[in-house]
């Protein structure tokens, strides 16, 4: 991890009961268990900053999701999600755009085809759809979005 994961704030044990309520109050995510959460919060896999979560994980050894390959490097998102969506607000975009410049490597995630608010977010957020396939578990279709990091830098 480079200087800049620093400047999250990672989720406490002491968070456990307020990620799950967040995780069970969104129709998309409402099934992961607590055992998942917790043991994402005691990996330091799990961001809580400013009512956002971010569950990630540093790629370490290569991965494949549908006809895709995630070599490791790189890094895979998890989920994203805001408290209260009722409330109109761009933090989950600030801490998102903080969290994609300091990944390593590119980032990659997985979203339900269905989840148009999440779909809409990630294309704001510049991530380009990847591929889709069906998923072995749920049997349902999912995309594959990846965000490039620009390495780039031509400063003429």
């Amino acid at each position: 991890m480079n200087e800049c994961w620093k400047f999250f704030r990672y989720a406490e044990i002491s968070d456990t009961d307020k990620v799950i309520n967040i995780f069970k109050d969104n129709k998309w995510l409402s099934k992961y268990k607590h055992t998942y959460i917790q043991s994402k919060i005691e990996k330091n896999e799990c961001i809580y900053e400013s009512g956002v979560v971010i569950n990630f994980t540093l790629v370490k050894k290569k991965i494949n999701i549908g006809n895709i390959s995630v070599y490791p490097n790189n890094t895979l998102l998890d989920q994203i999600i805001r408290e209260n969506l009722s409330l109109k607000n761009t933090y989950a975009y600030h801490v998102f755009t903080k969290f994609l410049n300091c990944t390593t490597g590119n980032t990659y995630l997985i979203v339900d085809i269905n989840n148009y608010r999440a779909i809409k977010f990630y294309e704001k957020a510049k991530m380009v759809k990847l591929d889709e396939y069906i998923s072995k578990d749920e049997k349902k279709k999912k995309l594959i979005f990846v965000y490039y990091k620009n390495y780039n830098m031509d400063l003429n």
